[in-house]
């Protein structure tokens, strides 16, 4: 089997903004489903796992050519990968009770509710050097996903017709990228985004089995 799953563990409160705000509530709006859920989407975490490799990879040229499978070529926008990762999402029990409560007949639970009961407002303005007093007009809000949540993505890999699954390395090389990421999202140097991701196969994580599997490296 191959690992299916990339756990994201939000250990600081998190803003993966989806480039508009809410009038009226906040400036900057987190990705939500249509339940009011918070999520986190594929590409932004593929695009941190890739961002993750390339500041390691010089210290492992043994694994140049995995990392070029799984995560593409560096500066392209080609889907040359063989890695493909789904919206990560709340997910088992606690995704079904809220989808049986905005689904209900009586009193449904609003997606706004939903929304404000997984996350909150954070508020920040920019300080005059001279005056040391807030700048007019700078005054801004920001939706954060609260810590401790836990999202899943699903991993997928692509398989043209007679070429080979991924390889021990090819894995090895996810397993570095999702051990090696720290932080995601927005303000990220005022103390948000701080997650852990760990690659699951099935109810077990196996990240640093997959790390060991491919043998020895590094500078």
């Amino acid at each position: 089997m191959l690992p299916d799953t990339l756990r994201v563990r939000l250990l600081s409160d998190t803003t993966c903004g989806c480039g508009e705000g809410t009038p009226g509530e906040v400036d900057v709006e987190i990705e939500h489903d249509s339940l009011g859920l918070p999520v986190i989407g594929g590409k932004t975490i593929h695009g941190l796992l890739k961002e993750t490799w390339l500041t390691m990879k010089n210290c492992f040229p043994e694994l140049w050519e995995a990392g070029e499978r799984v995560f593409g070529l560096p500066g392209t926008f080609d889907e040359v990968a063989i890695l493909r990762i789904g919206k990560a999402q709340i997910p088992g029990d606690i995704r079904r009770w809220v989808e049986a409560a905005a689904s209900r007949k009586s009193h449904p639970v609003p997606q706004g509710v939903i929304l404000r009961g997984f996350t909150d407002i954070r508020r920040q303005t920019s300080i005059s050097r001279a005056t040391g007093t807030p700048k007019d007009g700078t005054l801004r809000s920001s939706r954060v996903a609260v810590r401790g949540l836990i999202l899943d993505a699903p991993l997928m890999w692509v398989r043209e017709q007679g070429s080979p699954a991924p390889t021990d390395t090819d894995l090895k090389v996810l397993a570095m990228a999702a051990s090696g990421s720290r932080h995601i999202g927005l303000a990220r140097n005022r103390g948000r985004g701080y997650v852990k991701l760990s690659i699951f196969e099935g109810p077990c994580d196996v990240t640093g089995q997959l790390i060991r599997a491919g043998g020895e490296s590094g500078c």
